[in-house]
């Protein structure tokens, strides 16, 4: 094969060009035309600031961390192969990455980008050897769909190159992401700059100087830190006006609810586990075994099959044979332990 082998022969078919190589290509540059026209905000979002989001970044390690502890099984018609005879890549790696962050980072990379490379290298019967992870930092496509690792064309038998089961997430819920960001940025800025719980409100005729309603606040913030503090008094003009308890508990919990059932409903996870559970109602459903298989069944599912799909073609594994994920583990409900058993 030429060194100008490219996604077609790799994948069976090209990909759309690298958007994400520069900000005036033909993607990007037509959301900032559009913003520069009419004022709206479709400036690209990282994957960074997608991240700094605590809702996106839960449900991130929630899909490409579960997904990843799943082992990788090679099968035929019979069932799933002897240990003796499963593929070497499928369950170790030679470089520094484990197959743990090998299977994470390309979850990730098909979450938020739609796509994931693996580098490979092969024996002389063509069979796979070791398989790497490619950051994606490292490669890009170009207008052809052709395939550049570190700036290099790359040889189609060397690849494999994942595609992903939905738009990518960055692209197609930018406006998403950046409302979060705001409701993120605007309870940051309610909390350092939060509202007056007391307000000294002056009713009399005659106008107060800024100097004295200044001593006349620092009274009264000294008086309530007294022992005494709980009841003040007030001198004839002067009001008490209660602000600030529960002026803005609407906005912070609605406001960030409403994040967190975006990134459910963008993700696919389920909203419940991105709202604070606590340790005893996170995935190991000591006592609802049954969200295991929802989770897996209606999250996880399109991302596993997708990279599975992939993993079972042909220029991967013999054909005949396909690869699954091995949720043995994951799905099984360890029984609750039992006292010594005692004769009746």
């Amino acid at each position: 094969m030429g060194i100008r082998s490219n996604v077609r022969a790799a994948f069976g078919r090209v990909p759309r060009p690298d958007y994400l190589a520069s900000p005036f290509t033909e993607g990007q540059l037509q959301k900032l035309v559009w913003s520069e026209l009419f004022g709206l905000d479709n400036s690209p979002i990282s994957r960074a600031e997608a991240m700094a989001i605590p809702a996106m970044a839960k449900a991130r390690n929630l899909i490409a961390g579960t997904i990843a502890k799943l082992p990788l099984r090679a099968a035929d018609i019979n069932g799933v192969l002897v240990n003796e005879k499963q593929p070497r890549w499928t369950y170790r790696t030679d470089g520094q990455e484990s197959p743990f962050l090998r299977m994470l980072w390309t979850v990730d990379d098909l979450v938020f980008s739609k796509r994931s490379l693996w580098e490979v290298t092969r024996g002389s019967d063509g069979l796979i050897l070791t398989a790497d992870h490619v950051r994606m930092s490292r490669w890009k496509t170009n207008g052809d769909g052709e395939i550049l690792v570190d700036d290099e064309l790359v040889e189609a038998d060397s690849v494999i190159y994942f595609d992903g089961p939905t738009d990518a997430l960055l692209d197609a819920h930018a406006s998403t992401l950046r409302a979060a960001r705001s409701i993120a940025a605007a309870v940051e800025t309610r909390v350092k700059t939060p509202i007056p719980v007391m307000e000294i409100h002056d009713t009399g005729d005659t106008e107060i100087e800024p100097d004295e309603a200044k001593k006349i606040v620092t009274d009264y913030n000294k008086a309530r830190r007294d022992p005494d503090g709980a009841t003040v008094w007030t001198p004839e003009g002067i009001t008490l006006i209660a602000h600030g308890d529960k002026s803005d508990a609407g906005f912070m919990v609605e406001g960030r609810n409403q994040v967190r059932l975006d990134i459910a409903n963008i993700t696919g996870v389920p909203a419940a586990l991105l709202d604070g559970t606590t340790s005893s109602a996170s995935l190991t459903y000591s006592t609802q075994e049954g969200r295991r298989n929802e989770f897996v069944d209606f999250s996880l599912v399109i991302w596993m099959e997708a990279i599975a799909g992939r993993l079972s073609a042909d220029d991967v594994v013999p054909r005949g044979q396909s690869v699954v994920f091995d949720q043995t583990d994951f799905l099984t409900t360890l029984p609750s332990p039992t006292g010594t058993p005692e004769q009746d």
